[in-house]
C-alpha cells in the first residue's frame, strides 16, 4: 500500500513559534516575524457591549457593539452571533454565524437587520464573540478613518424615512466601508437603525441614503458611523 500525505502550512515551512527560542526571522521569543505578533502578549481583551434589539410590524434589529482597545493590534477575522432569549430567560434561537474585522482602538456596531419577528415574547439579546485566533491579530496601528461625512439630514418620502449624508474620500485609495445610522426619539431612546455599505473612490464625492425602518414613534435625532 501507498498513501499520499498533503500537508498545509501557514507561512514559511521552517517556522516554528513553540520552541522557546528567537529564530526563523520572529522579531521576539516566539512571536513576530512568521508568527502571531509579540503584541498580543500584552494584549488586551476585546470589550462586548450589552446588545440591544429594536421590534417592528413584521421583524426585529439587533444591535451590538465591541470595542478593542488595544492600539497596536488590529484584528483581520472576528466572529460572532446573536442569543435571543424569551421571558422565562429561555435561549430560543441564534441568529447565524458571520465574520467581520475590527481596526485598532477602534468601536464597531455589529448589526442583524430585518430579523424575521420570532414567535415568543422576546426579552433579552445576547452578542456572542468567538475567542479569535492568535494568528487573526495583526501589528497595526490605529489609523484615522479618511472618509468624512457632511450635510447629513432626516427626510421623509413617500412616508418613507431616509438619511441622506454626503461623504468624501480624502485619501488616494479606494475605500469600502459601512455607514451605520442610530435613530433616537425625543426621549434620546433608540427606536430605528439603518446601515449601507459602499464603495467611494479616491477624492470622490458621494451623496449616500440610508434606509430606515417604519418608527413606531416619531425620529427626532440620529447619530451617523462610518466602519471599515
Amino acid at each position: 500500500f501507498s498513501f499520499l500525505i498533503f500537508l498545509k502550512f501557514r507561512g514559511p515551512i521552517f517556522a516554528s513559534c513553540f520552541d522557546g527560542k528567537k529564530n526563523q526571522g520572529e522579531e521576539g521569543v516566539d512571536c513576530g516575524g512568521p508568527c502571531p505578533p509579540c503584541e498580543l502578549k500584552t494584549s488586551q481583551s476585546l470589550k462586548v457591549y450589552p446588545a440591544q434589539f429594536l421590534v417592528y410590524q413584521n421583524s426585529i434589529d439587533l444591535i451590538g457593539l465591541i470595542e478593542n482597545p488595544n492600539s497596536n493590534l488590529a484584528l483581520k477575522k472576528l466572529t460572532y452571533y446573536f442569543e435571543l432569549y424569551d421571558i422565562d430567560d429561555t435561549l430560543r434561537a441564534t441568529t447565524t454565524i458571520k465574520e467581520t474585522s475590527i481596526e485598532a482602538d477602534s468601536r464597531k456596531y455589529l448589526l442583524e437587520l430585518n430579523y424575521p419577528k420570532p414567535d415568543f415574547i422576546l426579552s433579552k439579546v445576547k452578542l456572542k464573540i468567538l475567542e479569535p485566533l492568535a494568528e487573526d491579530w495583526i501589528k497595526k496601528e490605529k489609523a484615522e478613518m479618511p472618509v468624512k461625512y457632511y450635510n447629513e439630514n432626516l427626510v421623509q418620502e413617500n412616508n418613507r424615512w431616509k438619511i441622506k449624508l454626503t461623504l468624501f474620500n480624502q485619501s488616494y485609495l479606494p475605500q469600502n466601508l459601512e455607514v451605520v445610522a442610530l435613530v433616537y426619539n425625543q426621549n434620546n431612546n433608540l427606536v430605528g437603525v439603518g446601515q449601507t455599505f459602499i464603495s467611494i473612490a479616491s477624492k470622490e464625492v458621494k451623496d449616500v441614503y440610508i434606509s430606515l425602518p417604519e418608527f413606531l414613534t416619531q425620529p427626532a435625532g440620529f447619530e451617523i458611523y462610518l466602519q471599515q
